[in-house]
């Protein structure tokens, strides 16, 4: 069946991590980062399976993923403007970015 399978480690880390970063007290920049690794991670390899020729990725799957940089750009922000770090700015205009010129399967 193609499309993401939600219950898989990976999914279900990076659905916990944005919730923890969204909804702590008191997150880092190294919390942060930590979850855009993860996202990043998960990216490369649905792209690399996409150019592979599978048929597991479906446009659906970027289109959450596209979700969570969005979330994570939010939660980033407000981390970013509690404490300034070059870093994390450096990974929020990055986001910002790539959330622009995301595309699905294509």
């Amino acid at each position: 069946m193609p499309g993401m399978n939600r219950s898989s480690r990976t999914i279900q880390l990076i659905e916990r991590s944005l919730h923890r970063i969204e909804s702590d007290a008191s997150p880092t920049s190294l919390d942060a980062l930590g979850v855009l690794d993860e996202i990043r991670r998960l990216e490369k390899k649905w792209r690399e399976q996409v150019a592979a020729g599978s048929p597991r990725r479906i446009d659906a799957d970027f289109a959450t993923m596209k979700g969570w940089l969005r979330r994570w750009l939010l939660a980033a922000k407000q981390i970013e403007a509690r404490a300034p770090v070059d870093v994390l700015k450096t990974a929020i205009g990055e986001v910002e970015a790539a959330i622009s010129t995301m595309k699905g399967v294509q």
